[in-house]
């Protein structure tokens, strides 16, 4: 950690990043979809992520809206330890944390701790959203019955050499959404264009489906831990009824196979999106949390 700066100095996080990252990962995997590198590295200019080093853990923090956040510190030792001593002053916050350390901070005076609802991720398991057997996903099964039914498709194996027809759906997506007017559209925009332009490093696996001469839907999604898939991205042409579903079911069929559990991300608090991703019947909600100094 050599070429990262020593808290309370800091710098942005950067490609060259990317090993040390994952070799914190690899050793402690994460259950949360924040910790990728592909996450950080592609959201790091919305959320404007900084890397220190505090007693050999890597910290990482947000500097967005104004006012400095930080994360769960990435390394092997006492975890808490370091977040007391980086939580000195008050109204210090560590975010989106998981149960585990939620933990060891409830019941301290010293600390208030609150539940993350609108980033708590949805944990699903891969073989039912596969099968969608039972009556909770007649919808689903009808839906993509419907899209078959009326369009001719191909599911495409994408990689590095073919990734640019994501992006080329992406910006005819973007299109029918309007994403130049939406702020969060704005910064997803910029965000799959980062995974796309790196994606030969970011070891991640893709597919979409053709219908016709153009690419009507993608997904994005890369190992978490070992047991777990995270979708980073699923868009369908939304003018094309029963799409969505059918690329979720068709990718997770032939890319989930591996895995036991698919994280979906979260929900950010967006009401639609929310009733979406409930209507899957996740397995469970990954729960996170926010711990404040007093």
């Amino acid at each position: 950690m050599t070429s990262i700066p020593a808290y309370p100095a800091s710098r942005p996080i950067a490609l060259e990043d990317r090993g040390i990252f994952e070799r914190i990962f690899a050793a402690r995997p994460p259950v949360t979809s924040e910790f990728t590198f592909t996450n950080l590295y592609a959201w790091r200019r919305v959320y404007d992520f900084r890397v220190s080093v505090l007693e050999g853990f890597l910290l990482l923090s947000s500097r967005a809206h104004g006012a400095e956040k930080f994360f769960m510190p990435l390394g092997e030792g006492e975890a808490k330890a370091v977040i007391e001593k980086v939580a000195a002053g008050p109204g210090t916050s560590f975010i989106r944390l998981p149960e585990a350390l939620k933990e060891l901070f409830e019941g301290d005076p010293r600390f208030t701790v609150a539940e993350d609802r609108d980033n708590a991720d949805y944990l699903y398991l891969t073989r039912e959203l596969v099968a969608l057997t039972g009556r909770k996903f007649d919808g689903k099964r009808n839906l993509i019955k419907k899209f078959k039914a009326a369009y001719a498709y191909e599911y495409l194996k994408l990689d590095a050499s073919c990734v640019g027809l994501c992006l080329e759906f992406q910006e005819r997506w973007c299109t029918i959404k309007d994403c130049d007017s939406q702020e969060g559209l704005r910064n997803e925009r910029l965000a799959i264009g980062e995974m796309i332009e790196n994606f030969a490093q970011f070891s991640l696996v893709a597919g979409a489906i053709k219908t016709g001469n153009d690419i009507s839907a993608v997904a994005i999604a890369q190992k978490l831990n070992p047991d777990t898939l995270v979708m980073h991205v699923l868009k369908a042409d939304p003018n094309i009824p029963g799409l969505y579903q059918a690329m979720n079911n068709e990718f997770l069929a032939r890319e989930g196979a591996p895995f036991t559990y698919v994280n979906l991300e979260q929900d950010l608090g967006a009401e639609g999106l929310r009733k979406a991703k409930l209507s899957y019947h996740p397995l469970k909600l990954v729960m996170k949390y926010t711990v404040t100094r007093n």
